[in-house]
């Protein structure tokens, strides 16, 4: 995924977030990076992702205030 007009983005809910959802991570307004989610645990605390780059997936807890949008 390229990222694109920051206007196409908008942030959701991770209990919102369906496995192979294309999404943008950021933390304290550092970019992470962009990819695919892989998997969430029911209650949306905990999301799998693998970043575009990478083999392996990496795990993102809401608490660590990551950001995560979709694009609109």
């Amino acid at each position: 995924m390229k990222p694109t007009n920051e206007s196409r983005w908008r942030r959701v809910s991770w209990s919102a977030l369906p496995s192979r959802q294309a999404v943008r991570l950021s933390q304290d307004g550092l970019h992470i990076g962009y990819g695919t989610v892989d998997g969430a645990t029911p209650d949306g605390s905990i999301i799998w992702c693998v970043l575009d780059g990478w083999r392996e997936r990496r795990m993102f807890r809401r608490e660590d205030y990551v950001r995560v949008e979709i694009e609109a």
